[in-house]
């Protein structure tokens, strides 16, 4: 069995507070009939068959919330599997387009930097596919996985932040649909048997709008994805320009320069929450050589892995039985006396 959201397990770990509540929820009910009234009377007022009655419906509900929050988390039954040999790299370069990486710390600016360092890894990694995925506040797809380098370069030095309409940057929407770039469906010659380790390559200066990276980023290191993280930019406050020369700066409501500034304390999280790699790429220092080496070390150790050749939704079936238990257990002692 593999589940579609391994992230939300974790609520199950909430039916251990729920057990105590409701096993709490029965003893104060036990000392309340014992308090009111003496052991004749409270055999009377509660006989066996209405304690039977309290515990069964406790159940119930317990059962009911537990396969509530199991289905949550998207179980599904892997009929079989193959051996597939990881050999080679797919890349997904993520590039950051948003306006502050207009920024002229570093020359001639750090989304050209930021290309740069990104042609530098796709030439010196041996084989393997790549693909662009450009994000702001939106990812875009600019090229698929594709072995044409030539193609590859030509789409990425059109990348501009002219080209997302909606600004500001937001990293978990980008790593997303990265993942989605390298899931093993999209492999164009699945018969082969042969896949290349997934690598994602996530370029920025750090400034993420939204902070909620943190689930997808695990997601990525429990599905073996290879993320390195580049932090392109200077640490002291610069002004960021509309476009190319002569177009003016950015300005807020008031009337003064917008200003930026390099921030590598998501980007770093990002790559511990990953389990990957994280580097800096300054105005004096490039990092393609020392990531072309880590890729190429993990392209040319090829390994086996299983990869489940079918895969059925069981999520439904749990979330009838939590329909059930709940249904059940409201039902259970209706028009059987008093209810406790």
């Amino acid at each position: 069995m593999s589940f579609a959201w391994p992230e939300n397990i974790g609520f199950l770990l909430l039916l251990i507070p729920l057990a105590v509540i409701l096993g709490y929820g029965v003893i104060r009910q036990l000392h309340a009939r014992e308090m009111v009234a003496t052991p004749l009377m409270a055999d009377t007022l509660m006989p066996g068959s209405r304690f039977e009655l309290l515990i069964l419906k406790k159940v119930l509900l317990f059962c009911g919330i537990g396969f509530l929050l199991f289905s949550m988390s998207g179980p599904r039954l892997s009929s079989g599997g193959r051996p597939v040999l990881r050999k080679g790299a797919d890349m997904v370069f993520v590039l950051d387009v948003s306006r502050s990486m207009r920024a002229r710390d570093v020359l001639p600016d750090r989304l050209a930097q930021a290309k740069q360092e990104i042609i530098g890894i796709s030439r010196t990694v041996n084989g393997g596919r790549r693909a662009i995925l450009l994000f702001a506040a939106a990812p875009l797809v600019q090229c698929p996985l594709t072995t044409d380098q030539e193609a590859f370069e030509a789409l990425l030095g059109m990348a501009s932040p002219d080209l997302i309409e909606e600004q500001g940057t937001v990293f978990r929407s980008a790593l997303e649909l990265s993942e989605k770039l390298l899931k093993p469906e999209t492999d164009s010659h699945p018969e082969s048997g042969i896949k290349g380790e997934k690598i994602v390559v996530l370029l920025s200066d750090g400034e993420d709008h939204a902070g909620d990276f943190m689930v997808e980023a695990k997601k990525m290191k429990m599905k073996g994805i290879h993320v390195f993280v580049v932090g392109v930019g200077m640490n002291l406050p610069v002004e960021i320009p509309l476009g190319g020369s002569g177009e003016g700066i950015k300005l807020d409501e008031g009337g003064k320069a917008v200003m930026t500034s390099f921030r590598g304390e998501a980007l770093q999280k990002l790559a511990h929450e990953a389990g990957g790699f994280y580097f800096r790429s300054k105005a004096d220092h490039t990092a393609d050589n020392e990531i072309s080496e880590k890729i190429n070390r993990i392209a040319a150790s090829s390994r086996w892995v299983m990869e489940p050749i079918e895969r059925v939704p069981l999520a439904q079936y749990f979330l009838a039985a939590a329909l059930f238990f709940l249904l059940a257990e409201t039902m259970t002692g209706r028009g059987g006396g008093k209810r406790w």
